[in-house]
């Protein structure tokens, strides 16, 4: 009796191991892989993004400013992904180059915290299941042209570059996600109000509340998700050969 007791133990627990293995099978899991935007011959849908501020001319100079960015398929914001939340906790830094009021100014931003959003249908999902994530820090190089304009050092075009990491929830997936190109289209202080078919001023609280900052185009974008392979499982051939 003992014998048999014994030879019905890797039944038992193939029985309770197969509802935990279906949940892990059901899991949301994206495939790993680099892909680009439609304008870099990718899948992947161009953006749009804002920038917000705590105060009008950003008077914080960066501090507690909050980005926003999501993707535009020509009408609809988000539809594919989407990155919010990343708080700046100190002021930016900033090079000055202009001579006589014409040059350039590099500010630079970092960003912490934050979630993502990549679309089950995008080409990292299985169709299936929506995939999220939290990111970690998200640097972001703002590049402003000006140019003296009857004796005011005056903007006239701004360049963006960005790139993020992030870590995708109950997974061990990590997202890299790269703007090579950014277009500014304005801010609050020059042309208001924001287009509604820009993303909304977020607080540091991630509430729609703020109502100055800046917004503008996306586009050039590179997303690389890696996944570690997992350790080699035990076969059912060595399991059963512990019980004979």
């Amino acid at each position: 009796m003992k014998r048999c007791l014994v030879r019905l133990a890797p039944a038992a627990l193939v029985a309770a191991l197969v509802p935990v293995l279906s949940s892990l099978a059901l899991a949301a899991s994206p495939a790993s892989g680099t892909y680009n935007s439609a304008d870099l011959g990718g899948a992947v849908l161009t953006g749009r993004g804002s920038q917000s501020w705590s105060a009008p001319a950003n008077a914080a100079q960066g501090a507690g400013d909050v980005i926003h960015s999501e993707s535009w398929d020509g009408s609809t914001l988000g539809t594919q992904w989407r990155f919010a939340c990343g708080v700046q906790s100190g002021p930016q830094g900033v090079q000055d180059n202009r001579v006589a009021g014409t040059g350039t100014v590099v500010f630079t931003n970092t960003f912490a915290g934050g979630t993502f959003f990549l679309s089950k249908t995008g080409p990292w999902g299985d169709a299936v299941n929506d995939l999220t994530g939290t990111t970690g820090a998200t640097h972001a190089i703002v590049t402003v042209q000006y140019v003296n304009i009857g004796g005011n050092s005056t903007p006239v075009a701004s360049r963006l570059n960005i790139d993020s990491n992030g870590q995708f929830d109950g997974s061990t997936c990590t997202l890299t996600f790269v703007i090579a190109n950014g277009l500014g289209q304005g801010d609050t202080d020059s042309n208001p109000p924001k287009p509604a078919t820009y993303p909304g001023f977020l607080d540091t609280a991630c509430g729609a509340t703020r109502i100055y900052g800046s917004w503008g185009d996306i586009s050039q974008l590179t997303l690389r998700v890696d996944c570690p392979v997992p350790a080699r499982n035990t076969t059912w051939g060595s399991l059963k050969s512990i019980y004979r």
